[in-house]
């Protein structure tokens, strides 16, 4: 007998934040795109480092294009990858990852994300607030929030620790997939499906599309985190 799926997801959860690039098409931004002429350590850094701060610009850009009130969040005329990258290098100058010289330590803790997003809102004459939840990290409020996010339109930004969860299939839009890292990753949730048991996260990362298992992610409760914004 099949089990019965649920699935929970962003309205736009099919062509989340949709970047046209020379290369094809991409959901959601790549840190690897980071890059500033004359300035290779601190590219570097942002190529290695900077996944918290693709993350917010991800969930930024989806803001934008939902709801008028966000419109500040994403000035640019299209979602060409040069007017994304050019959107992410803002939020870099909220959020930036830690590092000792060249060595990138990423962007921690979850309270400096959410401080650095709504600092990058204010800014832009925008309301957003980071949804904060009194919560005990368990399986079952991390599923909890996950859904209160996507039921509220709002994609999820989650930080995978250093578990068996490193390296994940990335399927890219019409060409093909491959195997990138996601220990100590940032992450941004757009949807999840469960029959009842096994619970499934569909992720942007990397520019592309992954799906995580919960009850891997639980795994690591030290390096882990999650955070909405509405």
């Amino acid at each position: 007998m099949h089990k019965k799926m649920t699935r929970v997801c962003l309205r736009e959860a099919e062509q989340f934040v949709w970047i046209t690039g020379e290369n094809g098409c991409h959901c959601g931004g790549n840190q690897a795109w980071f890059e500033w002429k004359g300035q290779e350590s601190r590219s570097h850094v942002a190529r290695q480092g900077a996944c918290g701060t693709v993350a917010l610009a991800n969930i930024a850009a989806y803001l934008a294009g939902k709801d008028p009130a966000y419109k500040g969040l994403y000035p640019y005329p299209d979602y060409s990858k040069a007017s994304f990258l050019a959107h992410m290098e803002d939020l870099y100058g909220y959020v930036a990852p830690y590092h000792i010289g060249r060595f990138p330590l990423g962007v921690w803790p979850i309270g400096r994300l959410a401080a650095g997003m709504e600092r990058f809102a204010r800014d832009r004459g925008v309301t957003l607030h980071a949804a904060r939840r009194d919560w005990f990290f368990s399986r079952r409020n991390v599923l909890r929030y996950v859904t209160e996010g996507l039921e509220s339109d709002c994609p999820v930004a989650m930080l995978v620790g250093t578990h068996r969860l490193r390296q994940v299939e990335v399927a890219y839009p019409g060409r093909g997939s491959c195997k990138e890292d996601i220990g100590l990753h940032w992450v941004t949730v757009t949807g999840l499906e469960t029959d009842g048991e096994t619970v499934r996260f569909e992720v942007s990362t990397w520019g592309g599309r992954a799906v995580l298992n919960l009850d891997e992610y639980m795994k690591e409760k030290v390096y882990a985190g999650m955070m909405y914004f509405a």
